[in-house]
């Protein structure tokens, strides 16, 4: 079937010009005559010498499927608005919404490559319209760089939906490919059933193109291809590009999994990632894959004696010829058959030196124990003030000794008199002021009443707490977090906000007394899968007021503080 001329109609279309040229057909610009409006006509090419019965059945099941592509309504997805079996001779062809923009295979053959931070802010909207798609019963089957289209206001477009299949047996006759091969999923090659996880596989293709600049199997001939898709694993990522994250490589794996059970199983699961990946965070399906990328970066944990086993590679570990020499581990040296049985014979003393450790140990805590009673055992008791009802006597002296007494006398007047010595230097009164009273003031001033009641500082002269003001900055889109002065919470903050590309940021403050004290902050995230926590010591002046920066990096997942 021959494609239609540029001056012709196509139904009730006027063609302007070619837009494109494929394996399956040729995308036209037309107008609409009735309303004067640009559509862009996707014809269909039919292989040759196809029987009558099997273009009876294409025609059947390519209006069926263009009438349910035709009820999707997504802005991430081009509207269909007419579609025609060719049943009244002409090619069979599906009139859609015209996008000026410019395909992702145009990028590729450019040679650009696109950074991941700003390539799957796109993939999420392709995701987000395959999810609506998949959930109206429609799988695209042909998602290529061709079919997607990057808007001028920085969107992403799928176009041909609706694209009926032939029959298995008629695939490649004469050349002719239904889609292409190099973005299909293994059980679209082998004619098994499809579903919207081999969509996810063909964009996982694309996505993975977009990033390199080739193709994960490449080949020159279909059947290399094919084969490539159905037994090899994808090509892995280059040297030259060193500063791939790692959650892009997970991802990855997930969408090119072989077996479909190994994907993806919803377009709302890679979305999920996309936004955890968006927002700094680990992606929580394919996070178990990010465990094994960095196990097989790193290299595997020693294992007991087996046989040797060399790990399987990760596709999209960046590694050179040491690194992968590091992964095979030398099987450790074993002791001879004499000296395996030879520490029976040692740990035989084992146990009884035990216990005369132990032994040993109770009795020096013992003994230490009875020193210290001993030596504390004739502390002084607690200083009595005398009643201020008491009349001096001559020669009595108060029960602390005064400051200015030498250290000798007061040991002399501490001990009780001699017998029978008493004392006859204290029955000769010594003289005294006879109108002295003791006053509760002066009684303020003496070493007793001083003990008894300590100064205490004026309230003018206490000092003023310091302030502690926090913002935390980060692309959390759900979780909680708590700021902690001295392990006792002083702010707690609950997020959950819509999807952003933009960082969130939330503010706390707290009064703290002035010194040292230990500042902690706690995250927890529940689409973003993120715990950490993070501490540090810092000095507070009185009345000073410190500002604190908390942030959450995007590869560490961790909390950096920055003091101002």
């Amino acid at each position: 079937m021959t494609e239609a001329p540029r001056s012709a109609k196509i139904g009730k279309y006027a063609v302007e010009k070619v837009l494109g040229r494929g394996a399956m057909g040729v995308v036209y610009l037309a107008r609409d005559p009735m309303i004067k409006r640009l559509v862009a006509i996707k014809t269909v090419f039919l292989p040759q010498g196809l029987e009558p019965q099997k273009i009876t059945e294409f025609r059947e099941r390519f209006l069926r499927e263009a009438r349910a592509a035709g009820q999707m309504n997504h802005p991430a997805i081009v509207t269909i608005y007419e579609a025609d079996d060719g049943s009244s001779g002409g090619p069979p062809f599906i009139a859609m919404e015209y996008i000026q923009g410019e395909t992702w295979s145009a990028k590729i053959k450019r040679g650009e490559k696109a950074d991941p931070g700003q390539l799957f802010p796109l993939v999420r909207e392709i995701a987000s319209g395959l999810a609506y798609a998949h959930k109206a019963g429609v799988v695209h089957r042909d998602i290529k760089p061709a079919n997607i289209i990057s808007t001028p206001d920085g969107h992403a477009k799928l176009t041909d939906f609706g694209i009926a299949r032939v029959p298995a047996s008629e695939l490649t006759q004469e050349g002719q490919f239904l889609g292409t091969p190099a973005y299909m999923a293994p059980e679209q090659i082998t004619g098994k059933g499809v579903d919207g996880r081999s969509d996810l596989f063909s964009l996982g293709t694309v996505v993975f193109e977009m990033l390199v600049g080739s193709k994960p199997f490449p080949g020159e001939d279909i059947t290399v291809v094919t084969h490539k898709i159905l037994m090899e694993p994808p090509e892995p990522m280059p040297e030259k590009l060193p500063g791939m994250p790692s959650e892009v490589g997970c991802i990855l794996n997930k969408l090119l999994a072989k077996n479909p059970a190994g994907r993806y199983q919803s377009a709302e699961q890679l979305i999920e990632d996309i936004d955890a990946y968006l927002g700094g965070s680990l992606p929580p399906h394919a996070g178990t894959d990010a465990a094994a990328e960095a196990t097989a970066i790193s290299g595997p944990l020693p294992q007991p004696p087996t046989a040797i086993q060399p790990e399987p590679r990760s596709p999209f570990a960046t590694r050179g010829a040491a690194a992968d020499a590091a992964n095979v581990q030398a099987e450790p040296p074993q002791a001879p058959p004499s000296q395996r049985g030879a520490p029976s014979k040692r740990f035989k003393w084992l146990l009884p030196a035990t216990l005369a450790a132990f032994g040993l140990v109770l009795v020096l805590g013992a003994a230490g124990g009875f020193l210290w009673w001993w030596t504390h055992r004739a502390a002084p008791p607690a200083v009595v003030l005398p009643s201020p009802e008491s009349t001096p006597q001559s020669g009595s002296r108060p029960a602390t000794a005064s400051s200015e007494q030498p250290p000798a006398e007061q040991a002399a007047e501490s001990l009780p008199p001699a017998s029978g010595a008493a004392t006859a230097a204290e029955k000769q009164p010594k003289p005294r002021t006879p109108a002295a009273k003791p006053k509760p003031a002066q009684a303020s001033s003496s070493p007793a009443s001083s003990i008894a009641a300590p100064s205490q500082t004026p309230p003018a002269a206490q000092a003023r707490p310091a302030r502690l003001d926090v913002t935390f900055t980060a692309g959390v889109l759900k979780g909680e977090y708590w700021l902690k002065v001295d392990g006792k919470t002083v702010a707690h903050e609950k997020i959950d906000r819509k999807f952003s590309l933009k960082k969130g940021s939330w503010s706390n403050s707290a009064s703290v007394p002035p010194g040292s004290h230990l500042v902690s902050f706690e995250i927890v995230t529940d689409i973003q899968d993120v715990k950490t926590q993070h501490e540090e010591r810092a000095e507070f002046a009185p009345g000073e007021t410190r500002s604190l920066q908390v942030r959450l990096s995007k590869l560490k997942k961790e909390l950096e503080f920055k003091w101002d």
